[in-house]
């Protein structure tokens, strides 16, 4: 009696058909950005349902300004990635969101190519979120109070996304290492894709851990996108879950505020 055959799943043929599929939320067919004056611009809009299609529910994705409890903002960011499940939306006017820094997850600047200056200026935009005061209030689970989670085991990710390399060899050349390892500390890029090339992961020491082997690596040929996305989550299951916002101290701000002093508001 002949043994039933077992199912089987072709896993690679579903990782490009996914990659497929992704490339269509950016409106650019993936087979066209072999040829680099073939692609055309995918806006940040693009590039938000792109990975909204990807990722977990969990996950908002958009653009932002975050902010600290002591009133201080970074630059915008292009392309965030946040908690809206535990985190509170403190304001939104004018489509501009602003969202505490402990709800960020990651941070991502979209170009249309991954250049020296480029990611010289996507260094500086991670710079202005990292370098926001983040809290960590305790958090309550089936077992009580428990502290919260120290501020370094909550990185946040920095990267880019564009359509396609300004360096003739491509991201993976030698010129593209070099100038994606000259950031360090609250600079430092961890991700990103050039989708016409490929897409790159830079795990730091400091993010090192059972889940993170530390080192620069790049997808292989034909992968890039749905590699990209694969290591973008990866990190994110490396982080857990965002901090818990401390409560106590963005409610100083209320305890010195005077409604005397914003008696405009009442007029409009």
């Amino acid at each position: 009696m002949n043994q039933a055959a077992k199912p089987t799943f072709d896993l690679k043929r579903a990782f490009l058909l996914r990659q497929k599929a992704m490339s269509t939320e950016l409106e650019i067919p993936l087979e066209f950005t072999t040829h680099p004056t073939a692609i055309g611009d995918a806006s940040e809009a693009n590039w938000v349902r792109m990975l909204k299609s990807f990722l977990p529910g969990r996950y908002e994705v958009g653009p932002v300004f975050a902010l600290d409890a002591r009133g201080s903002r970074s630059q915008q960011i292009d392309l965030a990635i946040y908690d809206r499940q535990y985190s509170p939306l403190w304001f939104e006017a004018a489509g501009e969101r602003y969202v505490p820094v402990e709800s960020i997850y990651a941070v991502i600047e979209v170009k249309q190519e991954i250049s020296a200056s480029h990611l010289r200026y996507a260094a500086g935009k991670i710079e202005s979120v990292r370098h926001l005061q983040r809290t960590s209030a305790p958090i309550v689970d089936i077992y009580g109070i428990q502290d919260g989670p120290a501020l370094a085991d909550r990185p946040i990710v920095g990267g880019i996304v564009a359509l396609r390399a300004n360096w003739k060899d491509g991201v993976a050349s030698g010129r593209g290492r070099q100038q994606i390892q000259n950031y360090s500390g609250n600079q430092h890029i961890d991700v990103g894709l050039a989708l016409n090339d490929a897409a790159f992961d830079n795990i730091p020491a400091a993010s090192a851990n059972t889940l993170l082997t530390q080192g620069l690596t790049f997808s292989e040929p034909g992968t890039q996108l749905i590699w990209f996305a694969l290591r973008l989550f990866k990190r994110l299951q490396a982080i857990g879950t965002a901090l818990a916002v401390d409560l106590n101290v963005y409610e100083e701000t209320l305890n010195s505020l005077s409604v005397s002093d914003y008696a405009d508001i009442d007029r409009k």
